[in-house]
């Protein structure tokens, strides 16, 4: 039977290469974090929350990029590791406390 720490899982995920976000200018990185990550996580977002100041027309370009090749092959390779991780069967363990 294989045990797995959830903790040193997530731990790895998190360091893998690929998992990476590439390096991001500053306009580049506000479009991430205010628009792309929030959209793909369900929070709502409006326009009169983004600063259009924040970003320009090649960060939007920069973000579209990134999408079509990054994020969307990521996503893919997640979904791969999250359908292994729900095949692993749970494992009890008895807890003393002290």
């Amino acid at each position: 039977m294989i045990t797995v720490s959830v903790s040193q899982l997530v731990d790895a995920i998190k360091e893998a290469d690929v998992y990476r976000l590439p390096d991001m200018n500053e306009g580049t990185g506000y479009l991430y974090k205010n628009l792309y990550r929030r959209l793909t996580n369900g929070d709502a977002v409006t326009l009169s929350g983004l600063n259009f100041d924040a970003f320009d027309s090649e960060d939007i370009d920069s973000i579209s990029d990134m999408h079509s090749g990054i994020f969307v092959r990521d996503h893919y390779a997640a979904g791969g590791i999250m359908s292994t991780l729900r095949q692993v069967a749970p494992v009890s363990r008895a807890v003393g406390y002290v």
